[in-house]
């Protein structure tokens, strides 16, 4: 299966294909949160 999800940091504007390139940082009570591996933002847009 192919996963065509963009996903954008909306701080620094790096953008990738797929999650596998994205960093991910625990923030209890909230979960794992998907982070930026350029600027640590967790501040990102996805779209399929």
């Amino acid at each position: 299966m192919v996963d065509d999800t963009t996903t954008r940091c909306l701080k620094c504007g790096f953008e990738a294909t797929g999650i596998n390139q994205w960093n991910s940082v625990d923030a209890p009570p909230l979960g794992a949160l998907t982070q930026c591996p350029e600027c640590g933002s967790t501040d990102i847009y996805t779209r399929s």
